[in-house]
C-alpha cells in the first residue's frame, strides 16, 4: 500500500554464515554515512553511502563486523604494498 515502509531486509539468506564487514569512512555534513562493505573477507569491499538511520539498520540486519583501527591500518599497509610496492618485497 502507498505510504507504507517495509522493514530492512538482510542482503543474504540468514542461514549464510559468511562474515559481513564494514569499514566506516565518514559521516557527511548532510547526514550520509560513507562506508565500505565486504562479505566473507574484508580484503574485497565495495563503497556504499546511506543516510545515517539506514546505515544503522543495514549494519543491524546484516549483522556486520566493524573493522578495528588495527585491522584498517593493516589493510592500508597491504593495499599500499600492492599499489606502490615496497623495496625488497617481491611477492
Amino acid at each position: 500500500m502507498a505510504g507504507e515502509t517495509s522493514a530492512p531486509q538482510p542482503l543474504f539468506d540468514v542461514d549464510d554464515l559468511q562474515a559481513r564487514y564494514v569499514r566506516f569512512h565518514r559521516l557527511t555534513e548532510r547526514g550520509f554515512v560513507e562506508f565500505a562493505f565486504g562479505v566473507g573477507s574484508p580484503e574485497l569491499m565495495t563503497e556504499l553511502i546511506l543516510p545515517l538511520d539506514a546505515y544503522r539498520d543495514f549494519c543491524r540486519v546484516n549483522r556486520v563486523v566493524h573493522l578495528t583501527r588495527e585491522q584498517e591500518e593493516a589493510m592500508d599497509i597491504d593495499q599500499a604494498k600492492w599499489r606502490y610496492g615496497i623495496p625488497g618485497v617481491t611477492e
